[in-house]
């Protein structure tokens, strides 16, 4: 079964998302929050994942030696803030050499893994979307409006289900057994 649906019309871009929707978006996440983010990952074009809640290792047979969370999320190529108590740490498109982008990794890693997860917040007029962890940790994702080729940030949920966001005003929730 899959759920999904426009947020909102995208040809006027004063119009504000349904708080409705992200009522529903808040339901589908709400069992994540006190999770543990038990590991921070960076995957092909440095996109951020996170994996929180119980650790398990991956049912590919090519990848039995990796471990994923039972929570996992993706911020897709949607650009990301860093923060700590409110001050700026790292802007995700910055790091530009080599040595920047893996000490950027390296300060994301040590500022979110290990760390419980005390907020998933989505803003209905932005779509931005905020991730609170103790020790006052801040992860904001500020997605394009424009770019409709990608989703903006993807949760992948226990219960075998996946919550994608964007592109555009789009939101899907599907099984992660139903190819499209």
């Amino acid at each position: 079964m899959i759920i999904s649906t426009k947020i909102s019309d995208t040809t006027n871009p004063n119009i504000q998302v349904s708080q409705e929707i992200v009522n529903v978006i808040n339901i589908l996440t709400e069992q994540l929050i006190g999770e543990i983010c038990h590991q921070v990952r960076f995957s092909y074009g440095d996109e951020l994942h996170l994996d929180f809640g119980e650790m398990s290792i991956c049912d590919h047979p090519k990848l039995r030696n990796l471990q994923k969370g039972s929570w996992q999320f993706g911020a897709r190529a949607t650009p990301w803030l860093l923060k700590k108590s409110g001050q700026l740490l790292l802007k995700s498109e910055e790091p530009e050499t080599d040595d920047e982008i893996k000490n950027a990794k390296q300060l994301t890693r040590e500022s979110l893994e290990n760390k419980k997860i005390l907020k998933f917040e989505v803003n209905p007029e932005n779509l931005e979307l905020q991730l609170l962890f103790e020790e006052d940790y801040e992860l904001i994702l500020q997605p394009d409006l424009e770019d409709l080729d990608l989703s903006y940030w993807d949760l992948f949920m226990p219960n075998d289900k996946v919550l994608e966001v964007g592109a555009g005003y789009f939101w899907s929730c599907k099984s992660v057994y139903d190819r499209y």
